[in-house]
């Protein structure tokens, strides 16, 4: 653990956290909107040490991504549970307005209570450092729990900055940041909390929730995929949609090199149009990227590890068939200078076959493969088939293919006619499904996540509902058998 968060033992400071949530109780609204103020004004007020620390420990990264992606989502999602934490905490009606009524004349009353779970445990990952832990910290004390974070471990300098930040505006029994190596990853996974959120490989997720079953702690894992991109028949028959599809999918493919958990992986485009799209897709990246470099926006990937795995799935996919396009074409001189920045040119695979590591692994790097075909129906069974993405996207109009493509397959979101959608925008739910995740965040979604649904009921009733079941009165169990008989010929009647 760093001397920049606490010098307390993290299962210390997770009974501190315990101790005085028990000693408090839930917090009132006013003290969760001064919570989420005190985070939002620790980490905004860094912002210009933020930026430069995340370049650093990338090695370089473009200051308007981490601006728009981590801090800008975050003010977002801050000020939208502040304006919301009322509503969101008041008891809910079970049997609803009309229901309530009759059930508190009959002598009954029931309510759902959102109830704080306790100590919430945040892992954040490297891609998008800020956005991907304070997100779900916000939501977690919006519902009323004390927060311990632990950094991703390959960003020391970001993690300094915003451990001290954070521990200037809190006292650790509110909210505690832990930084260090993999090692204090794993004993973070392995503490008792009342909720552990997790974002990351599919992987690492699966050993998070393995050493958080040791506890039973619940878990919110947020995963990823290789999120799948159709271009509709529609849209590729008019030359000015293809070419906005195309344009989309370059920009998004470069955005953070494409370290990032949503973005486009594998475009499935009409075979009278792939050489078009393809062309698009190029003639993009020969406009942006040139810009990027001037502007000293291109963002590296995050280590030498990660270069030579992408490199290296591109070796093989080329060793088996595949035709290997990139946007950047040098010299060896050249090739090494960009190795030596981590800076991967923009690249298109075509001809990928199952045999190929790419086409099972994800990228997480500027690489598109793309697929022709000449049946959407073909390649909507292809997808259903396949572990579920993050997100799916479609380009074309809302027609009877999209709504079949958002029928038969599965993923965490879909967007039309872009990629950041169901991700981006406040108050909708963000989180995958099977291998890309389980549980959602953002909005009410990760209030909810964060709180437990208690049911609080009380009777006016002259007799106790337990009696009804005690032997002896004859007259009970005969109007039971009356009632179910009832309840059996309308299941009759319906199914004829």
């Amino acid at each position: 653990m760093s001397a920049t968060t606490t010098s307390t033992p993290m299962s210390e400071v997770l009974q501190l956290q315990r101790s005085a949530f028990h000693r408090d109780g839930p917090p009132s609204a006013d003290v969760r909107r001064d919570r989420i103020d005190r985070f939002a004004s620790a980490v905004i007020s860094h912002t210009d040490e933020l930026v430069e620390a995340i370049s650093t420990d990338f090695g370089h990264r473009s200051p308007v991504t981490t601006l728009i992606t981590d801090l800008g989502t975050f003010a977002i999602e801050a000020e939208h549970a502040r304006a919301r934490v009322d509503a969101w905490m008041r008891p809910r009606r079970p049997w609803g307005r009309l229901g309530s009524l009759v059930g508190r004349a009959a002598g009954l009353s029931a309510a759902v209570h959102p109830s704080p779970l306790g100590v919430v445990g945040v892992m954040g990952i490297w891609n998008f450092p800020l956005n991907l832990t304070a997100i779900p910290a916000v939501s977690a004390l919006a519902a009323g729990n004390r927060v311990m974070i632990k950094m991703p471990e390959h960003l020391p300098l970001t993690s300094e900055v915003f451990a001290n930040a954070v521990h200037d505006a809190f006292d650790v029994e509110e909210m505690a940041v832990l930084t260090g190596d993999v090692s204090v990853s794993r004993e973070f996974a392995s503490l008792d909390l009342d909720h552990l959120f997790f974002t990351g490989s599919a992987k690492t997720g699966s050993a998070v929730m393995a050493a958080a079953a040791k506890n039973l702690t619940p878990v919110t894992l947020e995963l990823g995929g290789k999120n799948p991109v159709v271009v509709s028949p529609v849209a590729a028959q008019k030359r000015s949609l293809l070419r906005r599809a195309a344009q989309r999918v370059a920009h998004a493919r470069v955005v953070n090199a494409g370290q990032v958990c949503i973005s486009p992986e594998v475009v499935h485009v009409p075979a009278a149009a792939t050489k078009a799209f393809v062309q698009d897709v190029f003639a993009t990246w020969g406009e942006v990227m040139p810009e990027m470099f001037a502007a000293d926006d291109v963002t590296t990937l995050i280590d030498d590890d990660a270069y030579d795995r992408i490199t290296g799935l591109l070796e093989d996919a080329e060793s088996k068939g595949a035709q290997v396009l990139t946007s950047v074409r040098s010299d060896e001189d050249g090739q090494e200078a960009l190795r030596a920045a981590r800076i991967l040119p923009p690249t298109v695979v075509l001809g990928v076959t199952k045999e190929m590591a790419i086409a099972q692994e994800e990228v997480f790097g500027p690489v598109l493969s793309v697929h022709s075909y000449t049946d959407v129906d073909e390649v909507i069974d292809g997808l259903a088939e396949q572990r579920a993405p993050l997100v799916a996207t479609w380009y074309g109009p809302d027609d009877a293919d999209y709504r079949r493509f958002v029928a038969r397959t599965r993923s965490g979101g879909v967007a039309r006619n872009d990629w950041a959608l169901s991700q981006s925008l406040p108050g909708l739910p963000f989180g995958g499904v099977g291998s890309s995740g389980m549980g959602q965040y953002h909005g009410r979604y990760g209030f909810d996540t964060f709180s437990h649904q208690r049911s609080v009921v009380g009777s006016r009733l002259p007799i106790s509902l337990a009696t009804l079941a005690n032997p002896g009165d004859e007259r009970i169990p005969a109007a039971m058998r009356t009632l179910l008989g009832g309840y059996d010929r309308l299941l009759s009647r319906r199914l004829r």
